[in-house]
């Protein structure tokens, strides 16, 4: 896989900022609709971006869908590896997570990126 084949989506925020989760899910749909190998990296408010039901709460008026692209990130592969510190500091530790997501640390985000992947933060 060339270095330019994989992405990191950094996401720190959730319902504080609800702009930069929209930009975050645009942006990795648009990676795997590109055939991108995609994971957000979640950090912060974003480690709710991987529990069930969350996507549904998250509006961002006159703009498209964050649920629809949640859907439609996770339906292509689009993973998030959630901060195993920021799932226990914000008490989600027994939250069930959508299909793609798992509680993984920096190691797991730098094995992903090895060899090269392109970094986005929101």
């Amino acid at each position: 896989m060339a270095s330019d084949d994989k992405v990191v989506i950094g996401q720190t925020h959730g319902l504080d900022d609800p702009e930069s989760v929209l930009i975050g899910y645009l942006m990795g749909v648009e990676a795997l609709r590109k055939n991108k190998d995609v994971v957000m990296w979640l950090t912060k408010d974003g480690v709710h971006l991987a529990t069930a039901g969350f996507a549904e709460t998250v509006e961002v008026p006159g703009a498209p869908s964050v649920l629809e692209l949640h859907k439609e990130y996770v339906e292509r592969g689009g993973r998030f590896f959630a901060c195993p510190v920021c799932v226990k500091t914000h008490g989600l530790e027994d939250a069930a997570l959508v299909e793609t997501a798992e509680v993984k640390g920096a190691p797991s985000v730098y094995e992903f990126a090895e060899g090269g992947a392109l970094t986005l933060t929101y």
